[in-house]
């Protein structure tokens, strides 16, 4: 599965700036960029650029909406945004196996 994390802003050179502080590097990016597509095959990846800019959203003004595979396109907000976590989490991640032991202690 993969996700497709969509940035857009109306400000210029706002999701270059983003980006850059995310990155810690400089992007090769027109500054005029009004929006940035990115397919992530790697939930945490997705987990981890959505968690920067929703906790930093009070310094850019860009929105986010992700895409599970050709599902649904959901806007993500701070309002919802530890929900779509915790559901990308459930979605691709199922829970350890419970592990056994005997009654020594032994696997």
């Amino acid at each position: 599965m993969a996700i497709l994390v969509n940035l857009w802003s109306g400000k210029t050179g706002e999701i270059k700036r983003f980006l850059e502080r995310y990155y810690q590097k400089k992007v090769k990016m027109d500054e005029d960029v009004g929006q940035w597509i990115y397919i992530y095959n790697k939930p945490l990846d997705a987990i981890d650029i959505m968690s920067a800019l929703m906790d930093n959203n009070d310094e850019f003004q860009i929105s986010l909406c992700i895409q599970v595979d050709k599902a649904d396109v959901h806007l993500v907000t701070h309002e919802n945004y530890n929900d779509i976590i915790k559901g990308l989490l459930y979605l691709f991640y199922e829970e350890s196996p419970e592990v056994h032991t005997s009654s020594d202690g032994c696997l």
